[in-house]
């Protein structure tokens, strides 16, 4: 954000209302191939905003939220006093939709309405109507094509979490069927150094092979809070972070660092095989 949209925006809110009605901006419509359900839970898990859209939002502070939304106050990229907001999402069940309203800060007084309906079990169209009140007409192109443009981002960013969500429930619903086995091998030692990190698969369960501190070691690859994906994230200083609210773990005690009780599912230990330099992975009770 510039510091001339910070200044327009201030201008136009200090300018007189002469409408009674919001004035409507842009209208963005997509269709996305999941479940109502899991779009209403992405609605209103206010947390996720600055980490999954950590290039739209440096920081969030969740003031209030339950099963009717959230309320934050929050700041834009890049982190200034300038983009300051306070934020506030409704959900509305009964009529598939709900209403985000900027009470205070930059952009105070716009709403934005997302209907979803659903079109099949795991289809859904999304209408998200702007509208900002007091709103210059000569404003209303740029302001447009600002909103479509990070919507069509913001929802890129959100589609992925809410499939890969849904894949991993259904994992772990089919995962509850299957043989569980005592140990798998992965491999041969030298042919899993250049693998490294690898992830792999025990009784239905992701998990990644990691060299730490000049051992190896697994940890499982999925959040237990909302089984975000830890395949892809830095090992740092022995912690993993979650891509999609940042819970932060120890991969060695698995215990959340970051302030939750959560804990990472108990992965199987690491042995390698003196005759054969296998490298096995055998789960302990």
């Amino acid at each position: 954000m510039t510091f001339i949209t910070f200044i327009l925006d201030r201008i136009r809110q200090l300018l007189p209302a002469f409408a009674s009605k919001l004035p409507h901006v842009a209208t963005y419509t997509r269709e996305l191939p999941i479940s109502l359900e899991r779009m209403y839970e992405n609605a209103i898990d206010g947390e996720h905003l600055p980490w999954l859209h950590s290039s739209s939002f440096s920081k969030l502070e969740i003031l209030q939220q339950g099963k009717w939304g959230w309320r934050a106050k929050g700041n834009l990229q890049p982190y200034s006093f300038m983009n300051a907001m306070e934020l506030e999402l409704r959900l509305d069940r009964d009529k598939n939709r709900w209403i985000t309203r900027t009470l205070s800060g930059l952009g105070k007084g716009t709403e934005i309405w997302t209907h979803a309906i659903p079109i099949d079990d795991n289809k859904i169209k999304v209408i998200v109507d702007f509208y900002v009140p007091k709103l210059p007409r000569i404003l209303k192109p740029l302001y447009a094509k600002e909103y479509l443009e990070t919507y069509a981002h913001l929802y890129d960013e959100d589609l992925w979490m809410m499939a890969t969500r849904q894949n991993e429930l259904d994992r772990v619903k089919n995962g509850k069927t299957l043989t569980k086995a005592d140990s798998i091998k992965l491999g041969n030692i030298g042919d899993i150094e250049h693998q490294l990190p690898k992830v792999f698969d025990f009784n239905g369960h992701p998990f990644r092979l990691i060299k730490l501190e000049n051992e190896l070691i697994a940890h499982s690859a999925s959040c237990p809070h909302m089984l975000g994906p830890l395949n892809d994230t830095n090992v740092v200083n022995g912690t993993v972070a979650c891509p999609w609210h940042g819970y932060k773990f120890d991969v060695k005690t698995r215990k959340c660092i970051s302030g939750s009780k959560c804990k990472l599912a108990p992965a199987p230990t690491i042995h390698i095989d003196n005759k054969s330099n296998d490298v096995i992975a055998r789960m302990v009770d």
